[in-house]
């Protein structure tokens, strides 16, 4: 069969959730003897347009380089016409079976409409909520949890406040901006928004909503579309699996006696919450705890904010600020914990990261909101604790100090991992399901 798999990144220049669930899928794929090929954009800030294609690794990679401001930017964003004249182009050059879309940033509505004109089978996997969110995580850009897309109103004074001169005044008189808003619902330059915030929502569900098969990891996203009105009836619940590691993991790193090694993996930034973890974590230490703090990730993306979390930690030799690590390492990595801690804002969909701890036998703290709760099970293969709640955190932490057996008990209650050969069984067959009706279609 030969799969051409549509994502907005690919590793190795990028390589975040969507980015690792693309390349775990082609590599799986490959391994099968398929015939893939991965469109994909490289840079969204390079003048004029181009695709480089190379052969990477047993398929060929069609990487896209454009610049999203030329023209008009929030429609670039979701619905750029030159991204989906390239891929004709590609689609004309060879037959292809079916069409695979991950995530649908940036690529989705233009991916959609040429594998439909194509008259090919048409999958998307769903791993954030850009379809019915421009910021794509349903995040405020003061980092406050959004409830969903009620109105085209709401949804433009969040585009709105991602400018300084509205997210200040918004941050320091909230009521007063309130009542501006209430206000300029009427003015031209919101209706303006809201009428192309109503134009993309349009365009997206057409999209969505026209997929032969959507995939959702966590069970929390299926229902949060359903929610806003999405037609689901398509939608199937395949969780992540794990690739097995390509070496036995080393045994955990020794310890000092008592004491408590807490890890963080991922982007150091507002919204994954690692700010909460500190907060918890310095009381502890202040009182003598024996507490180890590792954090992995970049922390160049947003400069200011881990340069204050840095700051805040310098007096404290046991916090250790790791940086940026490569994928193959993490395993070893995990091993140096006790405890994974994913501390996020925002409805995360399925964390690779929980399923990579599991994977290694390693508990979970984790927020109590989305598909974090659906992973974590509470006082049985982790701990989970309120949302925004560095207390709860902290108390969360200190059960593991005091409590006799109590990370035994965790380490325990961690649960299998689905391995990638059975997830991708789950999906090869609906890609074989798809097909053969497409082929008897095209017969009748």
């Amino acid at each position: 069969m030969r799969i051409l798999l549509a994502v907005h990144g690919f590793p190795p220049t990028h390589y975040a959730g969507a980015e690792r669930v693309a390349e775990r899928i082609v590599k799986g794929l490959v391994a099968r003897g398929h015939d893939v090929e991965v469109f994909t954009v490289e840079s969204v800030s390079t003048p004029g347009f181009r695709v480089e294609t190379t052969p990477e690794d047993g398929f060929i990679v069609h990487r896209l380089y454009y610049d999203v401001k030329e023209g008009d930017t929030f429609q670039n964003l979701y619905d750029y016409p030159p991204i989906g004249d390239a891929l004709r182009r590609i689609l004309q050059r060879r037959h292809f079976d079916l069409v695979h879309l991950i995530s649908g940033y940036l690529l989705g509505s233009q991916v959609a409409q040429v594998a439909r004109e194509a008259n090919l089978p048409f999958v998307i996997t769903l791993t954030e909520y850009w379809f019915m969110c421009p910021r794509l995580n349903l995040m405020h850009p003061n980092d406050s949890l959004c409830s969903g897309p009620e109105n085209d109103n709401k949804c433009a004074r969040c585009l709105f406040e991602e400018k300084r001169r509205y997210r200040i005044p918004a941050q320091v008189a909230p009521n007063l901006m309130n009542a501006f808003w209430l206000l300029a619902q009427q003015a031209h330059f919101t209706t303006t928004k809201a009428e192309a915030i109503a134009q993309r929502r349009e365009k997206l569900r057409r999209t969505l909503e026209s997929a032969d098969l959507v995939i959702s990891p966590s069970r929390f996203l299926i229902d949060k579309f359903a929610e806003f009105g999405f037609d689901t009836r398509r939608f199937e619940l395949i969780r992540h699996g794990m690739n097995k590691p390509a070496f036995t993991p080393r045994e955990p790193t020794a310890r000092a006696p008592g004491e408590l090694r807490l890890g963080y993996i991922g982007q150091i930034k507002a919204h994954k919450g690692v700010d909460l973890i500190i907060e918890a974590v310095l009381p502890l230490l202040d009182t003598g705890e024996k507490i180890r703090l590792d954090l992995w990730g970049p922390d160049g993306e947003v400069p200011e904010y881990a340069d204050r979390l840095k700051e805040q930690t310098a007096a404290y030799p046991s916090i250790h600020w790791n940086g940026r690590y490569d994928g193959a390492r993490v395993w070893d990595i995990l091993m140096g914990f006790d405890v994974l801690i994913v501390p996020s804002r925002w409805y995360e969909n399925s964390p690779l990261v929980i399923l990579e701890a599991m994977h290694t036998g390693l508990p979970v703290i984790a927020t109590r909101l989305g598909g974090m709760a659906e992973m974590v099970q509470h006082e049985k293969s982790g701990l989970l604790f309120g949302l925004n709640n560095a207390p709860d955190l902290r108390a969360q932490i200190a059960r593991l100090l005091r409590e006799p057996g109590l990370l035994d008990r965790l380490r325990d209650g961690v649960p299998p991992v689905k391995q990638s050969e059975q997830e991708l069984e789950e999906i090869f067959a609906h890609y074989a399901r798809l097909v053969e009706q497409e082929s008897d279609f095209l017969k009748t």
